[in-house]
This record gives C-alpha cells, sequence and structure tokens, in this order.
C-alpha cells in the first residue's frame, strides 16, 4: 500500500511535520487550508513556503480556495486522509448552550469530509476536534458525533476514538482534542479488528491504546458493542439521536462501545527543565 497522505484543514502543516519526522516514507499528495472572510491566508502561505504547492489530477492549483468548491474526484489519490477539520463552533471559547456544532458555519465542514471520503475512498482516516464534539450540542448532547459515526458506517468504516489531554502524555501543554481513527472494513486491518471483542481493541489492541497507552478501563457504563446504534437515516439522527460518549470507544458498523479509561501517565516535561541558565545576551 502507498503510503500517501491528503490534508484537509491543513493549517500551517502541523500534521505534516510530524509524519515527516517519523521517517516512515509517508508522502502528501493534496492539502487544503483556506480560511473564510479572509483576504491574507497567512496559514496557506505558510505551508506553500516550508513544503511547496501541490497540484490536483488536472494540473491545477486550488489549495488555497474554499474546499466545498474543490471537485473531490481530482484530489490526488491517498490512502491516509486527515483533518483538524474547523472546530470554532464546537469550541472552549463558547459555552456549551451557544454552541452550533454540525449545524454552525464552520461544522457543517464535516461534510467536505465525506464528500472526499466517497471520493477517493482512502483506507485509513484521522481526524481532530476539541473534546466537546462528544458532547454537542448542549440541548441534544452526542448528537453531532453520532452523524459522524453514521457517516463513516454508510461508508464501510469503523471508528476508534479518544479524548487525549496532550499533558498526560508529557506535551508541555494542557490540551484536550478528539482524536478520531477510522479504517475500512475490508482492509486487512479492518479484517483483523473485526474479529476482535470491542473491549480487547479499546483496551489492548487498536491503534488508539497503542499511540495513547492506558492503564485500564475504569467503567463500562456502555461497555456492550451494540448498546447502542447508529442510524442510516442522517435526518433521524439529526432529530432524535442523543448518547453520552465516554473519552475512549470504537464503532463498528454502526454498533457503539464506549468506556472511560485511566490513562498511562507520561511525567511531563517542565519548563525549568528545559531552560538554559546564564545564557549571556548576544
Amino acid at each position: 500500500m502507498d503510503k500517501t497522505i491528503c490534508e484537509l484543514f491543513a493549517g500551517v502543516g502541523g500534521f505534516r511535520v510530524g509524519m515527516e519526522r517519523l521517517n516512515t516514507g509517508w508522502q502528501t499528495t493534496w492539502f487544503s487550508q483556506w480560511e473564510p472572510e479572509k483576504v491574507n491566508q497567512w496559514a496557506h502561505d505558510c505551508y506553500v513556503a516550508h513544503f511547496g504547492d501541490l497540484a490536483d489530477t488536472r494540473g491545477e492549483y486550488h489549495t488555497r480556495e474554499d474546499i466545498s468548491l474543490m471537485r473531490k474526484e481530482c484530489i490526488p489519490d491517498h490512502n491516509l486522509l486527515v483533518g483538524g477539520f474547523p472546530c470554532q463552533d464546537y469550541s472552549v471559547a463558547h459555552t456549551l448552550a451557544s454552541s452550533h456544532g454540525i449545524e454552525g458555519k464552520k461544522g457543517v465542514l464535516w461534510w467536505q469530509i465525506r464528500d472526499t471520503i466517497i471520493a477517493k475512498n482512502p483506507a485509513f482516516c484521522i481526524f481532530e476536534n476539541v473534546d466537546r464534539l462528544l458532547k454537542s450540542p448542549a440541548k441534544q448532547r452526542g448528537r453531532d458525533f453520532g452523524i459522524i459515526l453514521a457517516c463513516l458506517a454508510s461508508l464501510n468504516y469503523s471508528t476508534e476514538w479518544r479524548v487525549v489531554n496532550a499533558a498526560t502524555y508529557g506535551a508541555a501543554q494542557r490540551r484536550r482534542r478528539t482524536f478520531i481513527f477510522a479504517y475500512r472494513n475490508d482492509t486487512v486491518y479492518g479484517q483483523t479488528m473485526s474479529r476482535m471483542q470491542a473491549e480487547d481493541i479499546v483496551a489492548n489492541s487498536g491503534f488508539m491504546r497503542q499511540a495513547f497507552p492506558i492503564i485500564q478501563i475504569s467503567n463500562e457504563e456502555h461497555g456492550d458493542l451494540g448498546a447502542y446504534e447508529t442510524d442510516e437515516d442522517i435526518i433521524r439522527i439529526s432529530d432524535e439521536f442523543e448518547f453520552t460518549f465516554n473519552k475512549a470507544g470504537y464503532m463498528h458498523e454502526g454498533h457503539i462501545y464506549t468506556c472511560d479509561i485511566v490513562e498511562d501517565e507520561v511525567p511531563p516535561i517542565l519548563l525549568r527543565d528545559i531552560l538554559e541558565e546564564n545564557v549571556a545576551e548576544e
């Protein structure tokens, strides 16, 4: 399988920096970064200054334009789709009651991700959003994430997720984010996972467990796969779905398993440990 990546909502290229520093051969085939209602597209320009621009399959350059105007079939092929899709509607800068979730102006950009998946059928996807995504909106908690899971299930993907506080794993920043890993069920990885129990995937064998070690599952409020299910009717989910998602979980064929976990914490890097002492000003 070719190690190829498409980055949507790429920002200044943080994900690309991380992948390239792994030195595992992953190559970016296309990206998109556009900030609405901004004359100067500083993030895009910063990305291009570091990595260069990328043409689509027509030889045209549209990385600095509204992704909703992009013909998704013209995005170069890739096996990993990534995106830190805009989170202003879920942001902690808003009160939960005033957030608009997937109904909001930027929340609707999830559909651009779905359309890209439909057009390009990548083997794997990694998405990132704020932790509040799991509880959005306040009037119908869990609906927005339920819509995302339902979309992925309808496209033959299974999904793992985890809410991660960067400080828990040694970063010098308390930053909570929801990470979503989706994979096609017909991949070798997908077929392997389908033979495992949901609890084992979350606690021992899954992608998230390997990336973010845990000590144990701390409760099993919704501990049986199928304790709750998504619905193929997205409109009905939008109108009726409400569910308490915990910070770890797994979805396969629309069946949901979710639980809380106890992380295997890594000691943080403290500022005093990295400051240089007695450095004279030049």
